[in-house]
């Protein structure tokens, strides 16, 4: 009876770390939610995988990332990952962010300076520290020479989702925001315009973590993000 039991154990181990090995986990910036979210089902089906996703602004995302050690992938900003020097062992591309300023209903904007004028009193901005749309905001607004007279309008929240839902929602008159997750949006909003200029360029990449060598799930994944299909859907989402 105990042979039959550790026979039966050893099985149900082994079981376990099959299936484990056919997972992978991957952490984004709360801002392609979508993105990563419609990759990771096509990737899924196609692969035979299970994706596992995490969400949050990329400082917190980080943080989860260096304590846990069990976070293989990481989607979001290439500069960001190299200086918050994650242990990378390689990028896959995936498109290049876009910033963009949207605001509610009931108002509308034909150009970014007007955020100046009377009808913007609240204008959201990501966390200038930790979301890469918060740094790129702060960028546009030193290098148009607008910082100084919207700085008593700023308000700002954790993540580019909470921009949009806050000008969805009729809290603030306008905000930056990202394009991807603005696209989502779009019939909850008055409208939005790209920003082109004025800001560091935005590399989103998927940073594959030295904890993914060895991990058939992650090398999986990593393919099917470099395939024709995900560069669709990446380009549907903006980027």
């Amino acid at each position: 009876m105990l042979k039959k039991l550790i026979v039966i154990t050893v099985v149900f181990v082994m079981a376990a770390g099959a299936f484990a090995a056919d997972e992978v986990t991957v952490a984004a910036g709360a801002g392609y939610r979508k993105l990563v979210t419609e990759m990771a089902a096509y990737c899924e089906k196609k692969e035979g995988i299970k994706v596992n996703m995490s969400f949050g602004n990329l400082g917190q995302v980080i943080a989860q990332v260096k304590a846990s050690g069990l976070i293989p992938v990481v989607v979001g900003d290439k500069n960001f990952f190299t200086k918050a020097k994650l242990d990378i062992s390689d990028f896959q591309p995936i498109g290049k962010g876009k910033l963009v300023l949207a605001w509610r209903k009931g108002i509308e904007i034909a150009s970014a300076d007007e955020i100046t004028a009377d009808k913007i009193k609240r204008l959201a901005i990501p966390n200038t520290e930790n979301a890469i749309y918060g740094i790129a905001g702060t960028q546009y607004l030193a290098s148009s020479g607008l910082a100084v007279k919207v700085k008593e309008k700023l308000v700002v929240v954790a993540t580019v989702p909470q921009v949009n839902s806050y000008i969805a929602a009729g809290e603030v008159d306008a905000g930056f925001s990202n394009l991807t997750d603005t696209m989502g949006i779009a019939d909850k909003i008055g409208g939005y315009i790209e920003i082109n200029e004025g800001y560091a360029e935005i590399p989103i990449v998927a940073a594959f973590l030295k904890e993914s060598e060895g991990s058939a799930a992650a090398l999986r994944l990593k393919s099917c993000f470099a395939d024709a299909e995900s560069a669709k859907i990446a380009k549907k989402h903006g980027l």
